[in-house]
């Protein structure tokens, strides 16, 4: 019977995209009666999204039942130079909800193979703010960042990662790689400096998860994380090129590895790092529409592994804007991974708990049937860092609405 109900809903959204009238708004609800633009010239931004999921476990081990479940993104945004205040600000806001059965780490993956329904963590069916923060322009190459970070915000602007889940790529490895000392959620402060020929990017956040904290009174009490990146923007054969270095450091203790599973128990370590490099390239530029492009994509990072539970990774893979379908629109991805995780855990646990390095390959098609709708399947083959596991192969059909 749901099975039944979702096909004719989409069949209903179908019809609706390919009428005239709902065909030509950039959401399904329009732009209520002028409501929307007027409320965008005085400074306050509205984008609400419903994704839904159908996805299961093809091959490998666990429960080949496929389940549903579904993701609200709202995205509420407030420009005080619009607003009358004061020139440069702004109070930027991301809540989300999920609900349903679909399990997010299908296969004995370490990694969630479903990155939209891992956030908000811990706190499945209730409304969270997962960003939460304000911004602050400081003379013309400067801007500050200050509050409550869900971390694939920061990178909802890449041209490969990003998307948290429901506009490209779904594992979480190919949204927002995880370092190993970021967390899920966190609060602190950013500074973006323009200089030439590299933007600077310096954080300094609490290293604990702050999913459901809006005003802590513990921060920094278990140590503190910084980060400094620097970002090249150039050309390589005409087209747009970005080189990213990248290094973290947390002062946090962390579990020494080697204590795990000791008779005595476990003992801390202090001091972890996370190294990267990140080339991206554009192969293929649109000659119409400004900012259209795919590309190739590469990312490299060396870490600690102890207490870090990475040691290493490596990102590839190809992915942007269909070009070469004539279909600008829609939206495409093939990428893989390999994250090499702590040697020292690896052989703490070996042989009584089989735990291995994970690695993967994901592909993805968004289709726009209509500016507010895109449905399109997603396929991941994973080997999964629990080794009494098989290769598990996951695939999913994916709907999203801009309402």
């Amino acid at each position: 019977m749901k099975s039944l109900l979702r096909l004719v809903l989409f069949v209903l959204l179908s019809s609706l995209a390919s009428s005239s009238v709902f065909g030509q708004s950039s959401t399904l609800t329009g732009d209520w009666g002028g409501v929307g633009s007027s409320l965008d010239d005085k400074g306050v931004s509205l984008d609400f999204r419903y994704t839904s999921f159908y996805q299961g476990l093809a091959a490998g081990t666990g429960n080949k039942d496929f389940d549903y479940g579904g993701k609200v993104d709202a995205f509420i945004n407030f420009d005080t130079s619009k607003m009358g205040l004061w020139e440069g600000g702004g109070f930027r806001s991301h809540l989300e909800y999920s609900h349903g059965d679909l399990a997010t780490n299908l296969g004995g993956a370490l990694f969630a193979t479903n990155t939209a329904l891992y956030w908000p963590v811990g706190t499945p069916e209730e409304l969270v703010a997962t960003s939460l923060y304000f911004t602050q322009k400081v003379g013309d190459r400067s801007k500050v960042f200050i509050g409550k970070f869900n971390p694939v915000d920061l990178v909802a602007t890449d041209p490969f990662f990003g998307g948290w889940g429901v506009d490209r790529f779904m594992n979480l490895i190919l949204t927002a790689p995880p370092s190993g000392l970021i967390p899920v959620v966190y609060m602190g402060g950013i500074v973006n400096i323009h200089t030439d020929p590299a933007m600077w990017t310096i954080m300094v956040f609490d290293p604990v998860d702050r999913t459901n904290d809006y005003f802590p009174g513990d921060l920094f009490a278990e140590g503190v994380n910084f980060a400094v990146a620097a970002t090249n923007y150039s050309n390589l054969a005409g087209r747009k090129t970005i080189y990213t270095l990248n290094a973290l450091y947390s002062t946090a203790e962390g579990v020494d590895f080697s204590s795990v599973g000791g008779a005595v128990g476990r003992s801390s370590k202090k001091g972890a790092y996370n190294l990267s490099f990140e080339f991206k390239h554009n192969l293929q530029e649109s000659d119409d529409q400004a900012g259209s492009s795919w590309g190739f994509y590469l990312k490299a990072a060396l870490a600690d592994g102890n207490p870090n539970y990475v040691k290493s990774s490596i990102i590839a893979g190809i992915g942007g804007r269909a070009l070469f379908f004539g279909r600008p629109q829609d939206t495409f991805g093939l990428g893989a991974f390999y994250y090499n995780l702590s040697d020292v855990l690896e052989d703490t646990l070996n042989p009584s708990i089989k735990f291995r390095d994970e690695s993967g390959i994901e592909f993805f098609y968004n289709y726009q049937v209509a500016p507010w709708l895109f449905i399109g399947p997603d396929i991941q083959y994973v080997r999964p860092a629990r080794g009494s596991f098989d290769n598990a192969l996951v695939v999913g059909l994916r709907m999203q609405i801009r309402i």
